[in-house]
C-alpha cells in the first residue's frame, strides 16, 4: 500500500505515503465527497455538489441543493443529488450514492442516465429545514457486503443508526440504533463480523458493539474517511472549524496498524480543507470495494499544479500577442480571460465593453464566438459617452437564441436601454466576423462581408455616427481584425 486518494471539499490530492508528497490532482469542480471505480476501469467515478456546504442552513438552501451530480472522467450525470456523501460502484453496473440532502440513497447507472433507484430510512424528503429543525437521517456512507447494502445514519443530535438493504432491489432489512453515539461516518464490515466505523465528532474510530473506541487521536479533530488494506487503516482528519472554513482549513492522514490499532504516521497534508473521503488505490481496500484502480499510473502522470504554471505561461504570452492585437482599444469594463490567439473570453455571467482609443475611429472589425446559450450576445457599439459605465451609446446587437443569431439595434439615453422596433434580422451566425463601417451621417454593419443593416445618426439619436466606437460582448469570444478589403 502506497497511494491513496483524499478528497476534500475543495480538493482532489494524492497522497504517496512513502514519499510523503501530497499532489493536487484537482479542484475546479468542489464541493468533492465520494471516490469510486469499477474494477478494471481507468476512470474516476465522483461525488460532486455543486454547491458550497455552508449555504444549507434552511428550507431555501436545500430547495436549491440538487447541483450535485457524478461524474466518470470525461462523462456527467445529469444534477440529480443534493449534498451527496459517499459513493459505491457496484458490481451491477451502477453507483450507489448518499443523496444525503435529499435523506435517501440513489443509485444511478451511467447507461440509463434518466431514470434512478432510491429508498430511505425514514420518511423525511430533507436532511434539514433549518440548522435547528432536523428532520433527516443524515444518510453519508455505505458499503456492500455479502449482497447486503450498510448504510451509515449520522443521525445528526439524535443518535446514529446503521441501516441494512437487501441490493440490488433497495428492500429495507433493518435498522439499529447505535446507542448515544452520533456524528458517524464510514463503515467497515470485517470477515469476522466486526463493525468498525468513524466517531467524527469525538475524533476516533470505534467499534460499533463496543464501548470503548479502538483508537482515539488525543486532540481536538475530527474523523471522516477510512480506508483499510493489509495491515494498516488510514483515517482521514479535519479541523473543527465553522461550516464557512471547510475548504480552507488543514487536512491529515492517520496511519494505524491494524493489529494493535496504534497510530504509526502521522501526516499533515496542507490546507486543503475537510477530508470527506480515503481510498487506497494501488490495493484493494476493504472499506470500500475491495478493488485496487486500473487507472493509477495516469493520475501519477498528471500534476496539477505543473498544469496551472504551463496555463499562467501560456496566459502571459496570450497576453502579450493581446497587447498588439488589442492596442488600438481601451478596456471600459470587465475581465475578459485571453486566448492563445489573443482573443479574449467571457461568461453570461460577465459583461465587457472595450472602445477604440481614437474616438475618430470610422471603422471596426472582430471577428467573434457566441455561446449557444441565451443571453449571449455581441454589440458593435457607436457614440459611446458612458464615463466608465454601461450608458450613452447606440449598439447593433446580436444576440444567440441557442441555435443562432438575431440582430436588433438598441440605444442608451442614460435612464434606459430602447430597441428600434422595426429592425429586426434572424438566422445570422454565432461565429462570424462582424464589419462596421461609418460616415458622418451612415453606418453600415455587415457579417462575413455580408451587408445586414444599414443605419442613420438620426435613427441612433446621434449626432454623428464616425465617434467613439466600441466592441461590447457577454457568452462570447472576440477578437479584433485589421480592416476588410
Amino acid at each position: 500500500m502506497r497511494y491513496v486518494i483524499v478528497a476534500t471539499s475543495g480538493w482532489l490530492l494524492l497522497v504517496d505515503l512513502q514519499s510523503r508528497q501530497v499532489q493536487p490532482l484537482e479542484q475546479g469542480r468542489p464541493e468533492y465527497y465520494g471516490v469510486s471505480w469499477f474494477p478494471g476501469q481507468k476512470e474516476l467515478v465522483l461525488s460532486h455538489s455543486g454547491l458550497n456546504n455552508a449555504d444549507l442552513v434552511d428550507i431555501n438552501g436545500y430547495a436549491q441543493s440538487e447541483r450535485g451530480w457524478l461524474s466518470m472522467g470525461d462523462i456527467s450525470s445529469r444534477p440529480f443529488l443534493s449534498a451527496p456523501h459517499q459513493i459505491l460502484c457496484a458490481p451491477d453496473g451502477r453507483v450507489i450514492c448518499t443523496n444525503t440532502g435529499r435523506n435517501v440513497i440513489s443509485v444511478f447507472d451511467f447507461l440509463k442516465p434518466n431514470s434512478f433507484q432510491e429508498e430511505g430510512v425514514g420518511t423525511a424528503r430533507w436532511d434539514r429545514l433549518s440548522l435547528a429543525q432536523v428532520t433527516g437521517d443524515h444518510l453519508n456512507s455505505v458499503l456492500l457486503h455479502k449482497d447486503q447494502l450498510f448504510v451509515i445514519a449520522h443521525g445528526h443530535s439524535h443518535g446514529a443508526k446503521l441501516a441494512i438493504f437487501s441490493y440490488p432491489d433497495l428492500s429495507l432489512l433493518s435498522v439499529q440504533k447505535l446507542g448515544k453515539k452520533t456524528g458517524l461516518h464510514n463503515i467497515l464490515i470485517t470477515n469476522e463480523g466486526q463493525r468498525i466505523s468513524c466517531h467524527s465528532e469525538s475524533g476516533s474510530v470505534i467499534d460499533l458493539d463496543e464501548e470503548s473506541p479502538l483508537w482515539e487521536s488525543g486532540v481536538a479533530m475530527y474523523t471522516r474517511g477510512l480506508a483499510v488494506s493489509g495491515d494498516f487503516v488510514i483515517v482521514g482528519e479535519s479541523q473543527k472549524t465553522g461550516r464557512d472554513l471547510r475548504r480552507s482549513s488543514l487536512s491529515g492522514l492517520w496511519i494505524l496498524d491494524r493489529s494493535n490499532w496504534q497510530a504509526v504516521d502521522y501526516l499533515c497534508l496542507g490546507p486543503y480543507g475537510a477530508v470527506n473521503e480515503v481510498h487506497v488505490l494501488d490495493q484493494g481496500d476493504d472499506a470500500h470495494h475491495g478493488h485496487p484502480f486500473a487507472g493509477l499510473s495516469s493520475l501519477l502522470a498528471k500534476d496539477m499544479r505543473q498544469e496551472i504554471s504551463d496555463t499562467r505561461l501560456s496566459s502571459a504570452n496570450a497576453a502579450a500577442r493581446s497587447r498588439s492585437e488589442w492596442n488600438d482599444y481601451k478596456a471600459v469594463f470587465g475581465s475578459p480571460s485571453i486566448m492563445n490567439d489573443g482573443a479574449k473570453q467571457v461568461s453570461v455571467d460577465q459583461l465587457c465593453l472595450f472602445v477604440k482609443k481614437n474616438k475618430e475611429a470610422s471603422e471596426l472589425v472582430f471577428t467573434y464566438v457566441l455561446e449557444h446559450c441565451e443571453g449571449a450576445h455581441v454589440s458593435a457599439v457607436l457614440g459611446y459617452c458612458g464615463e466608465g459605465g454601461d450608458c450613452y451609446m447606440a449598439a447593433v446587437l446580436l444576440q444567440s437564441n441557442g441555435k443562432d443569431g438575431i440582430l436588433s439595434i438598441w440605444k442608451h439615453d442614460g435612464q434606459a436601454w430602447a430597441s428600434l422596433p422595426d429592425i429586426h434580422v434572424p438566422n445570422l451566425p454565432l461565429q462570424g466576423t462582424m464589419q462596421l463601417v461609418t460616415s458622418k451621417d451612415n453606418a453600415l454593419l455587415s457579417i462575413d462581408r455580408m451587408e445586414v443593416v444599414s443605419l442613420t445618426a438620426k435613427m441612433l439619436d446621434l449626432e454623428r455616427c464616425d465617434r467613439n466606437l466600441g466592441i461590447r460582448w457577454t457568452g462570447g469570444i472576440v477578437r479584433p481584425m485589421e480592416m476588410a478589403v
